[in-house]
């Protein structure tokens, strides 16, 4: 189960439905990827880069439970949704930011017995048992691997100029747009 909102979420659903049992062991493979969104252009295009279904949020009980859940839409009712939908043992993996804001979870005894494992996304460093392995050179290299292979560019639906970002913030917040680059200029004598 994914929960996605926006590019974020687009470019996770297409970098795992990239795995196959060539890149990773097939344990570790997807067999199915669920997105969910409740705007109904993500979730179409979600099905096009790969999402094996693309639901509204209200169907998340009849598709569940999932093994998986990977919460990045940083809506606190889908990371709570997510908890609640991942089998006995799972994980849920957070990869939202939530900054200042206090995020309201149930925990009750239905959680504690479920065994499930929370974990935070950490993308600034490397845990040092991996620091041997993935290097800074190494980490680049998959990185624009990942980008050229998956051309995120494919997905700017506007381009804007930076004075227009109000517009382009309302259009992406009512998902109008799906993703949208400024334009601008370093010309001083604008």
């Amino acid at each position: 189960m994914l929960y996605l909102t926006g590019l974020i979420g687009l470019l996770v659903t297409a970098v795992l439905s990239m795995q196959s049992p060539s890149l990773t062991s097939s344990s570790d493979c997807f067999s199915s990827i669920t997105t969910f969104d409740t705007i109904e252009d993500r979730l179409v295009l979600s099905s096009r880069i790969g999402a094996t279904s693309a639901l509204q949020p209200n169907y998340s009980s009849k598709a569940g439970p999932f093994d998986v859940s990977i919460e990045v839409s940083g809506n606190p009712r889908a990371l709570q949704s997510a908890i609640d939908h991942t089998s006995n043992n799972g994980r849920i993996i957070v990869g939202s930011w939530y900054g200042d804001s206090d995020v309201v979870l149930k925990l009750g005894i239905d959680f504690h017995r479920s065994d499930k494992h929370i974990r935070a996304s950490q993308v600034s460093t490397i845990p040092p048992s991996l620091t041997g392995l993935w290097n800074r050179d190494r980490r680049f290299a998959l990185t624009w691997a990942l980008i050229k292979s998956l051309q995120p560019s494919k997905l700017i639906t506007k381009r804007l100029s930076l004075t227009e970002a109000q517009q382009a913030y309302e259009l992406l917040n009512t998902g109008r747009e799906i993703a949208i680059v400024f334009k601008y200029s370093n010309n001083k004598d604008l």
